[in-house]
């Protein structure tokens, strides 16, 4: 076989490997806004097939439980449901910003982030449910306003909601019912900011602090405050971050 035949061959070949290459990176998002599960499947499967990732789907399907089965639907990024009241639902895919989701439902990346509590506008996350303008909205009418809450809290490492609500005396759900943006209670990270439940004012404790001195800074006694507090166990061991009731 002369030199020349080979090097076509060659070429021939790297030519439908490259073909090969980009057929199957195309499939990897054939699977659309949605997809069945098949016996057999894996979250790992499903996520490779579909371009995405494991924490991506769990993300986007809050209520998913450890097992997947035959049949079951998930919902996958770039997903969009009408909610039936003017917004909708929108499941943030691979390379989305605020900017551009903004841009793309005609309004403002400060509404955006005022409907779905979010702090750091270059902080969303793929398979991250966003509340949207469905633009069946009455024109002027207001996005419906953000729950009422009390104080926030900067989640601190180690923390999960369960230990937050018991040291501030409160439960997951009164926590949850403030904070919209948060679709799974299990999901939350150091450094997000989020809402405590406004039926009572809270303090975080600071270095330094004791409990006759946070009462005496609120104005209530140091009895009410022990009452007010019923989780901590020890008035003489409190520490910095503690969040405690005031009033």
């Amino acid at each position: 076989m002369s030199h020349k035949k080979t090097f076509q061959i060659i070429v021939l070949i790297a030519v439908l490997a490259g073909l090969m290459g980009f057929a199957g990176n195309a499939s990897a998002y054939w699977c659309g806004t949605s997809y069945t599960v098949q016996k057999g499947d894996t979250l790992y499967s499903i996520a490779k097939s579909c371009g995405t990732t494991v924490s991506a789907i769990k993300l986007a399907n809050p209520k998913l439980d450890q097992y997947i089965y035959a049949g079951q639907t998930l919902v996958l990024p770039g997903a969009y449901w009408d909610n039936g009241n003017g917004y909708a639902t929108y499941v943030v895919a691979r390379g989305d910003t605020l900017k551009s989701l903004a841009a793309r439902y005609g309004t403002s990346m400060d509404t955006l982030a005022s409907l779905n509590g979010i702090y750091n506008y270059n902080l969303i996350y793929e398979g991250q449910r966003l509340t949207v303008p469905s633009g069946s909205a009455t024109p002027g009418t207001p996005p419906p306003p953000p729950p009422s809450s009390g104080k926030t809290y900067v989640i601190q490492k180690g923390d999960t909601l369960r230990k937050i609500a018991d040291r501030i005396g409160v439960t997951v759900n009164d926590i949850l019912a403030v904070n919209p943006q948060i679709i799974n209670p299990n999901r939350i990270y150091a450094g997000q900011t989020i809402n405590l439940p406004a039926a009572a004012s809270y303090y975080t404790v600071q270095s330094g602090d004791t409990l006759k001195k946070i009462a005496a800074r609120f104005g209530v006694t140091l009895d009410a405050l022990i009452a007010l507090n019923p989780q901590i166990k020890d008035i003489n061991k409190i520490y910095v971050g503690q969040v405690v009731r005031v009033q």
